[in-house]
């Protein structure tokens, strides 16, 4: 992989449960890595669920290799949240190759 290409910073983000004093749990998102990352559009589409409209992008996004993202974690770009579709490890390139797609809160 080249390392020019490498030119957005993203930060990771894996998910962390805490139990209050009356028993009860909340979750929270806490940062574990930040890495220089390559990321281009992959796919939109305009989408009706419960007669609400929104919009969904997937963007692929390219990192060093990397053995400890997983599907668990979520990935914090531009001020947008996305959620791991898929994880591929190519070992040729010596990349990490990311489906993600962006969360609509």
């Amino acid at each position: 992989m080249q390392a020019g290409l490498l030119n957005e910073m993203i930060a990771f983000y894996r998910s962390e449960s805490k139990r209050d004093n009356l028993g009860g749990t909340s979750e929270s998102w806490v940062k574990v890595f930040d890495k220089r990352a390559y990321i281009r559009f992959k796919s939109g589409a305009r989408k009706e669920a419960n007669g609400e409209i929104y919009n969904t992008t997937v963007n692929t996004i390219m990192i060093r290799i990397c053995k400890e993202v997983n599907a668990k974690m979520r990935i914090d770009y531009g001020g947008q949240k996305y959620k791991i579709l898929s994880i591929n490890h190519d070992r040729k390139q010596q990349a990490t190759v990311i489906e993600a797609e962006v969360i609509n809160e």
